[in-house]
């Protein structure tokens, strides 16, 4: 007696993204996840960028790279300064 294993896949298969397209930043929460699926940004880039420029994001505006960049620093500063107080 032989056994198959088949896997049978039903439906779309969706690749999921587990970093910030804009920061790198990993994927943590729902919220992240949520801003993910409809802005290809965490939920932290979405209200940092996106949020004010919809339109604009939707047509396909990023920030620059030093504006990227210069808000990476900001936000590793903060990560470092909250785990501190911890």
């Amino acid at each position: 007696m032989s056994i198959s294993r088949k896997l049978v896949v039903i439906g779309k298969v969706k690749k999921e993204n587990f970093y910030c397209a804009v920061c790198n930043f990993p994927l943590i929460t729902k919220k992240d996840f949520d801003s993910n699926e409809v802005y290809e940004c965490c939920n932290e880039c979405f209200l940092q960028f996106a949020e004010s420029r919809r339109k604009e994001w939707k047509n396909g505006w990023r920030p620059n790279k030093t504006d990227v960049r210069s808000y990476i620093s900001i936000r590793r500063k903060l990560y470092k300064k909250n785990s501190k107080e911890k």
